[in-house]
């Protein structure tokens, strides 16, 4: 064949091809019998054939630029002048990396704060249990709260911790071994489901004798103060019988010991003298373990409690009475409940997403009931990719799902953050993974990614305690005055 002739085979495939993408359907045709419109791309059920538009094979899409997102990350002094409460009002209600609170009130976290700032003298832990999807699994995004926030309030430890870790975490090393059954709502199959949980919303139960080991992780993300514990309180639902828990320091050869013989949900506290990295438990009972805490000096301690392929529907399978009983016996002062990205997929329709979001009240609902004390924040969804129209995109529900969980958090009295937001809005999933800060599935983040998610939610909650902070430097009248000018400055 002439070469003429090859070139002039392929450029009439060229323009059979092109003349294709001008008169194909851009909504495609219906297969499978389907009578879903074309147009409605949140259809369920619906496949179609598809072509991509001349637009689209001959113009590359411009990839977002997060630049300035993933470094705006401000670290102000905000201390009582006018400049400083219009920088506070962009930060809380006109920044993408904002809070909603309900009412817009000002003072929401104000009951977090001062426990916050009192607990060192008074000798207390204020803890923050950190619920959520495989987005916070290994201890991350939670790790960078923890971080954050006893930098400014004090405290250490990783926090609470399962008796056997099923995913391993990058801030902690921790093996258990005996006869120990998982009980749990969500999860493997083998788990028993029996109602029997705690605050973690899945538990560990033991018989005869069973020992678990706990070292501070060698890992980059693992920091000085994490690395540490000096206390060590087992939350526990105990069989009739004695049950008794032993510790001992691996560094020094220290042994401290706890026993009960009182039936039900309780607290064993074991504290060692000086501050170790690694240590063996003993248990010998009959018990159900609902969590360890291991911490180090007063302060905050921030748990993370990562539930694999969950939605959030999880709390209302724990009885009211056992959820608030495990609250009471620990301090609690913030709940962050993160979730929504596995629905996401699932949610095609505006009544699927009006049904998950009435599901989510009711959770919150139940977690409010049974410690009416925390502050209460609902984290929603990062943004997420996939195929659409043979391209990577957002999901084209999510922007709908991000907005009604607001919505229905701020109905319920809780406080929203929007991942989705705060790292870009739609399409930004792809700009982040293309920097290495998400995973190759455009869900997850990466380690590096997690930090900057940490950091970005850490400096919103901090900059409502930098404006406490100042609130608590004047009266009433002068700061409704100052936040007045403020609120019209920085609307101009």
């Amino acid at each position: 064949m002439k070469l003429t002739t090859t070139l002039k085979f392929f450029l009439a495939v060229i323009a059979l091809l092109a003349l294709i993408c001008l008169i194909f359907p851009k909504n495609g045709i219906p297969l499978g019998g389907s009578n879903a419109d074309p147009a409605d791309s949140t259809a369920d059920n619906h496949a179609s054939l598809r072509f991509p538009t001349l637009h689209q094979v001959l113009v590359r899409e411009k990839q977002k630029d997060i630049d300035s997102i993933i470094s705006a990350r401000p670290a102000r002094d905000l201390t009582g002048a006018l400049d400083t409460a219009i920088d506070s009002y962009q930060t809380l209600f006109c920044s993408h990396q904002r809070f909603w609170v309900p009412d817009d009130d000002v003072a929401f976290f104000d009951r977090f704060f001062a426990s916050a700032e009192q607990a060192a003298a008074r000798k207390q832990r204020v803890r923050i249990v950190h619920y959520g999807d495989s987005q916070i699994e290994m201890d991350r995004i939670s790790s960078r709260i923890r971080e954050r926030l006893q930098q400014v309030f004090g405290g250490g430890g990783p926090g609470m911790l399962p008796l056997r870790q099923p995913v391993p975490t990058i801030t902690f090393n921790q093996n258990a071994s005996g006869n120990i059954v998982g009980q749990s709502t969500w999860g493997d199959s083998t788990f028993v489901h029996n109602g029997n949980y705690g605050p973690m919303l899945r538990s560990w139960h033991f018989s005869g004798t069973a020992s678990l080991s706990l070292s501070a992780s060698k890992s980059q993300y693992a920091t000085e103060r994490v690395s540490h514990f000096s206390s060590l309180r087992i939350l526990y639902n105990n069989r009739p019988g004695p049950l008794s828990v032993s510790a001992t320091d691996r560094k020094s050869g220290a042994k401290v010991e706890a026993s009960t013989s009182t039936p039900g949900i309780g607290l064993l506290s074991l504290q060692f003298d000086s501050a170790t990295t690694s240590a063996r438990l003993t248990f010998n009972g009959n018990a159900d373990i609902y969590g360890i805490a291991v911490d180090d000096g007063y302060g905050i301690a921030v748990d993370n409690v990562g539930m694999r392929s969950v939605s959030g529907h999880q709390f209302r399978k724990v009885p009211l009475n056992q959820l608030a009983e495990s609250y009471s016996l620990l301090d609690i002062g913030m709940i962050i409940m993160q979730f929504g990205g596995n629905s996401v997929p699932y949610l095609r329709s505006d009544k699927a997403i009006e049904t998950y979001c009435r599901q989510i009240g009711q959770q919150i609902d139940h977690v409010r009931a049974a410690c009416p004390q925390a502050t209460i924040v609902f984290i929603g969804p990062s943004d997420m990719s996939t195929t659409v129209g043979g391209r990577l995109a957002t999901y084209p529900k999510l922007p709908n799902v991000v907005s009604s969980l607001r919505d229905t958090a701020l109905q319920h009295g809780a406080a929203f953050w929007s991942i989705f937001d705060a790292m870009g809005g739609q399409q930004s999933m792809i700009a982040w993974n293309s920097k290495g800060l998400a995973g190759s599935d455009y869900v997850h983040f990466t380690p590096k990614g997690a930090v900057i998610m940490g950091d970005t939610f850490s400096d919103a909650l901090l900059a409502f305690y930098r404006l406490y902070t100042l609130r608590q430097h004047l009266t009433p009248q002068q700061f409704t005055t100052l936040w007045s000018q403020a609120t019209k400055s920085a609307q101009q």
